[in-house]
């Protein structure tokens, strides 16, 4: 239940804390994306290390779920607004979850190109479940169940190459100086079926 992949999630982000040599996630910023009920252990395993957290989703509701439980402390659906509350928490050392509704295949190619470099950047997206997991780049939910019913084989294509899209934002942050690492949603794979041939340059855990 929430507890046991709540206390996995919060040994790998220690782990790689103590890792690269910051001790804590004090002073960091990880990205990422997914806050189903996996991914749902993210923001408060990045808080109780110490560390600031921005963590994109699609789905309001789900979203609002978290905000709710207070498994973040906060959710806009502005990008400006959620880096500036980030900012202000990492200049304060201050732990904080930081809820940014959007689809993570455009949100992660938008904050590399306003030159935002996480310290951590991973994901917890249902990437494992191509027609159901993943939202293609584009489209709301309610586009995607209408495309995902009609054309499975189009909302399959497009949901693949939106994948690619975020595992390649991905690899540009490591090749940046993030520490990039995936979380065993079989993201990497999906980027290169998609044709993404260097998709497992990045570690899988820690």
């Amino acid at each position: 239940g929430t507890q046991g992949i709540l206390q996995g999630t919060y040994e790998t982000f220690g782990a790689l804390a103590r890792l690269h040599g910051w001790g804590s996630l004090h002073g960091k910023l990880t990205l990422t994306a997914g806050l189903g009920e996996m991914g749902g252990a993210q923001p408060l395993a990045i808080t109780m290390n110490g560390g600031v957290g921005v963590l994109v989703e699609i789905d309001r509701w789900r979203a609002e779920r978290r905000l709710t439980l207070r498994q973040i402390d906060m959710l806009t659906d502005s990008i400006e607004e959620a880096m500036t509350w980030a900012e202000e928490a990492l200049a304060r050392k201050e732990p904080r979850s930081i809820g940014l509704i959007g689809n993570a295949a455009q949100v992660m190619p938008e904050l590399l190109q306003r030159g935002v470099i996480p310290d951590v950047v991973t994901d917890q997206t249902s990437a494992h479940d191509v027609m159901y997991g993943y939202v293609p780049a584009g489209l709301s939910l309610d586009a995607a169940a209408e495309l995902r019913s009609r054309d499975p084989n189009e909302y399959q294509r497009r949901a693949m190459e939106s994948m690619a899209t975020h595992v390649r934002t991905m690899l540009e942050w490591k090749a940046r100086g993030a520490v990039v690492f995936d979380y065993g949603n079989n993201l990497r794979q999906r980027a290169f079926d998609a044709g993404v041939a260097d998709a497992f340059s990045y570690p899988g855990f820690v």
